[in-house]
């Protein structure tokens, strides 16, 4: 399984997609919507703002064109572009390395640490985190992107946050059975659900023109670099 969701960006040739994002914290629960573009090769948006996407401007916005990366920090008022680093030559490797020791070179980047990596390329958290817990099946449904997922649940995954490092720590992970796309993730301590981001819709190989992939700014923003 873990095979086949790796390759899931493989699957399509455009991408767009809604992640909405419920945290409970100690002041309360906060939901944020991720809205996702990809276009093979090279080119992908993601829009970080309310759930609702009309009360409030975008909160943060990332987009990648093939060669030049445009972050958009609405809170900060601020702009950087910078060139696109590819990882290392020889990273990944199949000659080289052991397969724990490579790094997937995606199709198209996405930013890195957001759900929108995470969902869209899987296969960093099956190794890094999935596969270090206690794997079993849990069903199979249909999520709220009206897509079949499997449900994978995984009991105390290895984790680097202390304070979320509990034996009664586990997550329930629901995968698209027909491209691998993640389209669920819970994160539960005990009985207490602490995060539930779950895809809300899913187009696949629509069409997208360059402008969707161009980032428009108001006068007010300042550019860094």
């Amino acid at each position: 399984m873990f095979r086949f969701m790796r390759d899931a960006e493989q699957r399509f040739d455009t991408l767009r997609m809604t992640i909405h994002d419920r945290q409970v914290e100690a002041r309360g629960d906060t939901v944020t919507r991720s809205d996702v573009w990809v276009r093979h090769p090279g080119s992908s948006r993601v829009v970080v703002g309310d759930p609702d996407g009309q009360t409030r401007a975008a909160r943060h916005a990332w987009v990648i064109d093939g060669d030049t990366v445009t972050h958009l920090d609405a809170d900060a008022k601020v702009v950087r572009s910078r060139p696109h680093l590819p990882i290392p030559r020889g990273a990944d490797s199949d000659d080289n390395l052991p397969t724990f020791g490579r790094v997937y070179r995606p199709r198209t980047p996405l930013p890195a640490g957001t759900l929108a990596d995470t969902f869209v390329h899987p296969h960093g958290f099956c190794r890094n985190v999935l596969a270090t817990g206690r794997l079993s099946l849990a069903g199979v449904t249909t999520g709220a992107a009206g897509r079949e997922m499997t449900l994978v649940r995984c009991g105390h995954p290895r984790s680097a946050k202390v304070l979320v490092d509990r034996p009664d720590r586990w997550l329930l992970v629901g995968a698209d059975r027909a491209t691998g796309l993640i389209l669920l993730l819970e994160e539960h301590v005990g009985d207490q659900l602490t995060r539930r981001a779950e895809v809300t819709s899913v187009a696949l190989d629509e069409p997208m023109g360059d402008e969707l992939f161009a980032l428009h700014v108001s006068g007010d923003i300042r550019r860094l670099y």
